[in-house]
């Protein structure tokens, strides 16, 4: 009989009130709540996240950071959600502090204690051994003037960090270092294809190695492959006990083998011809 109960402990939730999908602009003046606002983008200019504390109408603390070109706007907005509850949980940070964010994806991740990405899963711990930090929804470019001040710092990480190394702490994407391993391997597929000694009769026809299957029908793969019933190919496999055909002497007194020779060369450059035009018309469409 299968289990039942819940997935996690009950002492490994957040409390009710830590998360909030509804905006909350509405906390920005009260003076007993220390306002921190997040965000993180990616543009032309690079990848950058940033965050900005206001305390009593006074903006105390700002930080930014430029991420690698290839990590991704979630990262960037986890990274700043990760940086401003560090903040927050440090001494002497008594009040309840009220982390902005204007990107739901990242506030479901971090409340979620089984989150597959690794940094969702610190902010989780954090928040979860500091219940006075709180994360709320706020609408993005809507004139709050917090998510506007987080908004300019992001993209400008450089003011922060110009003597400093991009920040490091945030892992490649697996998508973009799937990539770089694809490109690689059909890199080196292609050098093996190129500089290799067998199947040349194909590789004039394909010089192009992809993983997209080819529209051959069986009579080219026998043809081009001569993989079939040919002489040399039956030799090879004992099957027969000369890699040259019986051919008949003609009344001239000269072997037909140079006719069938000449014949088979004219009938592989037509049969290149056709399957190069079927494959081109197969890739239009």
């Amino acid at each position: 009989m299968k289990a039942t109960g819940w997935s996690t402990h009950p002492s490994e939730h957040l409390k009710p009130n830590q998360i909030s999908f509804e905006d909350g602009e509405a906390y920005i003046t009260r003076k007993d709540i220390i306002n921190i606002f997040t965000d993180g983008s990616k543009t032309e200019h690079g990848v950058g996240a940033a965050f900005c504390v206001l305390t009593n109408n006074i903006w105390a603390y700002q930080w930014s950071a430029k991420l690698n070109d290839n990590n991704t706007v979630f990262q960037a907005e986890l990274t700043a959600l990760h940086e401003a509850v560090i903040y927050a949980s440090y001494p002497p940070n008594h009040n309840t502090s009220k982390i902005h964010v204007d990107n739901r994806a990242s506030i479901m991740a971090s409340s979620n204690s089984k989150s597959t990405n690794e940094t969702a899963r610190k902010i989780f711990k954090i928040l979860l051994s500091n219940p006075r930090i709180k994360v709320s929804w706020v609408k993005a470019h809507a004139g709050n003037i917090g998510n506007e001040r987080a908004d300019q710092l992001k993209t400008k990480p450089k003011d922060a960090t110009q003597h400093e190394q991009p920040y490091s702490h945030t892992k490649l994407p697996k998508p973009h270092i799937k990539g770089l391993l694809r490109k690689r391997m059909f890199e080196e597929w292609q050098a093996l294809w190129k500089n290799g000694d067998s199947g040349r009769k194909i590789y004039n026809i394909v010089p192009s190695v992809s993983l997209r299957p080819t529209n051959w029908i069986r009579e080219d793969v026998i043809f081009f492959s001569q993989h079939g019933p040919f002489p040399a190919y039956l030799k090879r496999f004992h099957l027969s006990d000369s890699d040259y055909g019986n051919y008949e002497i003609n009344w001239h007194g000269t072997s037909l083998c140079h006719g069938v020779h000449l014949y088979s060369v004219l009938a592989y450059e037509e049969a290149s011809a056709k399957l190069r035009t079927r494959m081109a018309e197969k890739g239009r469409q």
